[in-house]
C-alpha cells in the first residue's frame, strides 16, 4: 500500500523489520552520508543489509518500480509523535511534492524577469534600511505577488536561479533566494495564496535588518566575539521595528522576521521560544535561510553542497530546526534539484534540469564543458540519465557527486543567459 503521508506516488514507507530480500530502498530517516550505501539507493539482497537497516533506521521507503520483489508490506508505521508532526495549530503538515517542471529557455526567460524584479526591489529596500528611512513595502508586495503568479509553471527555473551566488552582494542575493525557496515550499505545502505570498515577503525581508549592522562586524572573516555576536543578533529586532513602523505588513510576516532565529530547543533569539511557540512561518524561513547560507560562499565559511546542507539540516531537526519542516523541505528539493552542479561518473560536469521522483541520482542534466579559449564554460548536450544507454559496454552514466554552487568557477547567471 503506498504511503500517502510520505508524498511519493510509487513508494511505501515501512518499518525496517518488514523489509524483504528484493526490496529497493530509496529513502531513509537518516542522511545517506551516514550509511555505507550509494546515494541512489540500495537493493536489499542480503540478510546483512536488512539487519543494518533494522538496527540503524526508524523507517525506510521502498520503490515499487525498482524492487524486484513486488510484495509490499501491508503494515503501516505507527503515527509519529504529535510534537514531530504538528503544524502549530493541532494539524499535520501536508505531504510535499518535489520541485516540478523542467528548466528550458522559455521558463528561464520568465524566471529571470521575475528574479531581476526581486533584485531591484531588495536593493531599494536595502538602501532604505541603511538610511533608516520609511520603506516602500508596497513594491515588495507587488513583486512577490508576481512571483506567486508564475511559480507553478516555472518552479524549476526559479529554483535554478537561486544557485546564483555573489559573495560581494551576499545579503541582497540571500534575501532573493530565500524569498524564492520560501514561496516555493509554501506552495508545495498547499498553503493558501495569502500565506504563500506571506512566505515570499518574509523571505525577502528577513535579513534586511543586517543593513544597519556595522560592516566590520557583518563581514568579519574570523570568529565573532560574544559582544559582536550580540550586535549581529540585533538584526531581527531592527528589521522587525523598521518594517512595523511602515504599517500594513501582515502580522505573520512581522513575526517571521522577528523570530526566524528561534530554535525548537530554546537556544535561539531574541526570545528563546521553543517548539510550537515559534510561529509556523518563522520555522519555514529558518530552514530556507540556513540552507541558502550553507550553500553560499561567505567571508567566514566556504560554500557546501546541496547534499551537505540537507544533511546538516537533518542532523539538527527538532533542535535547531523544526523536524517536520525539515522533512518537507527535503522532499521539496529532493536529492538533486534544478540548477544543482554535479559531476557524472564519466567525470563530466553537468547541471540538473529536472529531477524525477523515485529516480534518485538519474535526473535530466545538461553537460557543461570548458570553452575553447579557456575563459569559461558553455552548455553542451542534454542527457536523460534514466534513459541514457552508452554505445559501448561501459556502465550507465550516473551522478557521482553533487558539488557546491560556483565550483570550478562556474557562473550560474552567465549560463542562464545563454541557455538554448
Amino acid at each position: 500500500m503506498p504511503d500517502h503521508e510520505s508524498g511519493w506516488a510509487f513508494e511505501s514507507r515501512v518499518d525496517p523489520s518488514d523489509l524483504q530480500i528484493g526490496h529497493f530502498v530509496t529513502r531513509l530517516d537518516i542522511p545517506w552520508s551516514q550509511t555505507r550505501f550509494p546515494l541512489q539507493g540500495v537493493l536489499i539482497d542480503s540478510d546483512a543489509k536488512r539487519a543494518w537497516m533494522k538496527e540503524h533506521c526508524a523507517w525506510v521507503v521502498i520503490s515499487h518500480a525498482r524492487s524486484p520483489n513486488k510484495s509490499i508490506p501491508a503494515r503501516r508505521l505507527p503515527p509519529r509523535p504529535e510534537s514531530d508532526t504538528s503544524d502549530g495549530a493541532g494539524g499535520r503538515l501536508a505531504a510535499v511534492p518535489a520541485v516540478r517542471g523542467e528548466v528550458s529557455a522559455e521558463t528561464l526567460e520568465v524566471a529571470l524577469a521575475v528574479y531581476d524584479g526581486l533584485d531591484l526591489r531588495v536593493h531599494e529596500l536595502a538602501e532604505q534600511f541603511r538610511a533608516g528611512k520609511n520603506i516602500n513595502v508596497d513594491s515588495a508586495r507587488e513583486v512577490v505577488g508576481e512571483l506567486a503568479e508564475v511559480l507553478d509553471q516555472h518552479t524549476a527555473a526559479l529554483v535554478w536561479l537561486t544557485r546564483i551566488k555573489e559573495r560581494d552582494d551576499y545579503t541582497a542575493r540571500h534575501c532573493i533566494n530565500v524569498s524564492i525557496l520560501a514561496i516555493g515550499l509554501a506552495h508545495a505545502l498547499a498553503w493558501d495564496r495569502n500565506k504563500v505570498e506571506h512566505a515570499g515577503l518574509a523571505g525577502l525581508l528577513h535579513d534586511l535588518g543586517k543593513m544597519q549592522i556595522p560592516t566590520e562586524i557583518l563581514n568579519k572573516p574570523g570568529r565573532l566575539t560574544p559582544e559582536e555576536f550580540e550586535v549581529i543578533k540585533g538584526h531581527t529586532t531592527i528589521g522587525h521595528e523598521l518594517i512595523s513602523t511602515e504599517g500594513g505588513m501582515p502580522e505573520p510576516v512581522l513575526a517571521a522576521v522577528l523570530h526566524h532565529h528561534e530554535r525548537p530547543d530554546g537556544s535561539g533569539y531574541p526570545h528563546g521560544l521553543r517548539h510550537q511557540e515559534i510561529p509556523m512561518l518563522a520555522r519555514l524561513v529558518a530552514i530556507v535561510d540556513a540552507y541558502d547560507a550553507i550553500t553560499s560562499e561567505r567571508v567566514y565559511d566556504p560554500a557546501r553542497s546541496h547534499h551537505d546542507a540537507l544533511g546538516i539540516l537533518w542532523k539538527q531537526r527538532n533542535r535547531q530546526f523544526d523536524g517536520p519542516m525539515v522533512e518537507a523541505f527535503t522532499q521539496f528539493l529532493g536529492w538533486v534539484t534544478p540548477g544543482t552542479l554535479v559531476r557524472l561518473t564519466n567525470n563530466q560536469l553537468a547541471l540538473v534540469l529536472q529531477a524525477r521522483e523515485g529516480r534518485g541520482l538519474l535526473p535530466l542534466v545538461r553537460v557543461i564543458e570548458p570553452t575553447g579559449d579557456g575563459a569559461g564554460y558553455r552548455l553542451a548536450e542534454t542527457l536523460d540519465l534514466a534513459r541514457h544507454r552508452p554505445e559501448t559496454g561501459d556502465a550507465p552514466i550516473r551522478v557521482a557527486e553533487v558539488l557546491p554552487d560556483g565550483s570550478n568557477g562556474i557562473d550560474m547567471r552567465s549560463l542562464s543567459l545563454v541557455f538554448e
